[in-house]
């Protein structure tokens, strides 16, 4: 049998048109329903983006995140998020161009000059939670993406104008809520979006370009500064990298790529932060724990900066949380030639797809995966074939450090300074907000009193 003509494993039997209105409307229970009914792998078949194989066991997300790039396209995948990010963006991108974006990106969002940002990341969200109304009920979500947003400003734009600041989360935040739809994946394959990108009328694009007028004004403003006064933020790296033929890049180059890291950077991370409260605040357990370790490390206040790494348990409780939340249910690299992966061979042309979703329900990996139990992640170091929410290989998130110091940031501050309950009888269910899933009440919390020992 020619590689071309290899089976794929099973799947439904349905119209793919109706499987990707399925994935689009509940994608966890579409996934989980043909997890039971087919194994693993399992494969789906979306109209307009073609046959996705499900891959949920240890040993073949590790081949596919091993895989030789040239020979997995993750860029080509994500083609329908060019419209917003730009075809320059990182998220777009294959083979060297992907690799030469990476490269300068990378550094401000690890290491020393990502840790930089913990004034700026602790600042801002002790100014949120103070304001916050004791006796009243909140959704965490704005609250959280007001956060994320003013601090990824910072980071990628070096803005520290309070007014300017305000007027680029205000544009940010115009464009975002408007593609936050639940059918959006569907949309961009009915509707003329090259000729939509062009008109006047259409809210989404509309918006859209009022944020590129400011983007490219404030490109054109850092080029007009002396390096030195540029500070320390994407933007003035942007403006100094350099092609391998010795080229600066474009206007367009670094729009792509500032407005990638703005909009993946501050929309995930405030969706995971909100999924983090969901779940501890209601358990006394974990919560009591949390305050102990704060109590133990820091006197029950907000952290310094030295004192983060030892707060391990809010650690394992945030990546608890990204186990048992799903927010992206998996990741994509379409096959370029014939790949191997688990042992089994796949054509060229189909889309492989690690689902983080699955995996991080094995009983094999997580026992009694039902539970949220931080502690697990005490007991043991997963392999990064074994939990990866923020995908793998080549590919993993550009901004993974960063968030996960983001949220230890803005979770001990919370932590310390407010006291949350769960009303009664409420809960939240994933709902797609985008390509990301989020909790439908937005993860409602009652606001109490202060820490008594919240001094910075």
């Amino acid at each position: 049998m020619s590689l071309s003509a290899l089976p794929l494993p099973p799947g439904p039997k349905t119209p793919s048109a109706w499987q990707l209105w399925r994935y689009s409307h509940s994608p966890l229970t579409f996934l989980e329903e043909c997890a039971r009914r087919y194994g693993d792998p399992f494969t789906i078949r979306q109209a307009g983006y073609g046959s996705f194989v499900m891959l949920a066991s240890p040993e073949a997300v590790k081949d596919v995140f091993r895989g030789d790039p040239p020979a997995l396209h993750s860029g080509e995948t994500n083609e329908f998020l060019a419209s917003s990010v730009g075809a320059n963006s990182v998220l777009v991108l294959d083979d060297e161009p992907h690799a030469r974006q990476r490269r300068v990106l990378l550094p401000p969002l690890k290491g020393e000059r990502m840790r930089s940002f913990f004034d700026a990341m602790q600042t801002t969200t002790l100014e949120v939670v103070r304001a916050w109304p004791a006796g009243k009920q909140l959704g965490m979500i704005e609250p959280m993406q007001e956060i994320t947003l003013r601090v990824m400003l910072q980071v990628v734009l070096g803005v520290t104008s309070p007014a300017q600041l305000a007027e680029i989360a205000a544009k940010v935040r115009r464009v975002l809520e408007l593609g936050r739809g639940r059918y959006g994946l569907i949309l961009v394959k009915i509707l003329p979006v090259d000729l939509l990108q062009r008109t006047r009328w259409l809210p989404f694009f509309r918006r859209l370009r009022e944020l590129d007028v400011a983007l490219f004004a404030l490109i054109e403003d850092f080029r007009q500064k002396p390096a030195a006064e540029r500070g320390e933020n994407v933007l003035a790296d942007l403006l100094d990298a350099r092609h391998e033929n010795g080229q600066a890049l474009s206007d367009q180059e670094i729009r792509d790529a500032l407005v990638t890291l703005i909009f993946a950077g501050h929309d995930t991370t405030s969706v995971a932060l909100a999924w983090v409260l969901e779940q501890a605040v209601p358990r006394e357990e974990v919560v009591q724990r949390l305050t102990d370790e704060l109590q133990r490390v820091t006197g029950g206040g907000p952290p310094r900066a030295d004192q983060l790494s030892q707060l391990v348990y809010l650690d394992a409780t945030i990546r608890e949380s990204l186990r048992v939340r799903t927010i992206l249910p998996f990741v994509v690299r379409l096959t370029k030639t014939p790949f191997t992966a688990g042992g089994r061979d796949y054509p060229a042309g189909i889309v492989l797809c690690p689902c983080s979703h699955l995996a991080h329900r094995l009983d094999s990996l997580y026992p009694e995966p039902e539970k949220f139990r931080p502690e697990r992640f005490l007991e043991r170091k997963y392999a990064a074939h074994e939990w990866f929410p923020f995908g793998g290989g080549n590919r993993m998130c550009l901004g993974t450090a960063f968030a996960l110091y983001e949220m230890k940031v803005v979770l001990s501050a919370l932590f310390a300074t407010r006291r949350l309950t769960r009303p009664p009888g409420q809960r939240s269910f994933p709902v797609r907000r985008g390509i990301a899933l989020a909790p439908d009440d937005g993860a409602i919390m009652a606001i109490h009193g202060y820490n008594p020992r919240d001094q910075v």
